[in-house]
């Protein structure tokens, strides 16, 4: 009987480890899934960001063509600006003398070239060459 116990009692341990084994190899193959689904998930999420890195490059380098464009296009333009010429005289801001605003006012009222020579007491000549310079000097 003795013998009968202690082989009752190695089965009994044995069933136990099966029984702890198999539910030990059915829980690592779960979680074993749930990693996989992780990895996969991970996977798709990264290739999404590759992606959108490599999109992000290319736009990045369009800017950086455009900024230099404009850089290159920008010394063009300073390049082809006419320098000053240190010979001459620097240009005075072209104001539009009193008198000759004023000659441009009598010839817009509808003065003619003599009334106008008589009102500055100057030659009819001087009185229409002036108001030819006045309609110039407006742009007329």
């Amino acid at each position: 009987m003795a013998t009968l116990t202690i082989s009752f009692y190695l089965f009994i341990l044995f069933l136990l480890l099966f029984l702890g084994a198999s539910l030990k190899a059915f829980a690592l193959k779960k979680e074993n899934n749930l990693l996989a689904e992780q990895l996969t998930e991970t996977t798709v999420s990264l290739e999404r960001t590759r992606h959108s890195l490599a999109k992000l490059q290319e736009k990045h380098e369009k800017i950086v063509e455009f900024q230099n464009s404009l850089g290159e296009a920008e010394l063009t333009t300073k390049s082809q600006k006419p320098q000053p010429s240190k010979a001459h005289a620097p240009e005075r801001p072209r104001n539009t003398p009193e008198r000759y605003s004023y000659i441009h006012s009598l010839a817009e009222k509808g003065l003619s070239v003599e009334e106008i020579a008589s009102i500055l007491t100057i030659s009819t000549h001087e009185a229409s060459q002036l108001v030819t310079l006045t309609k110039i000097a407006q742009g007329n």
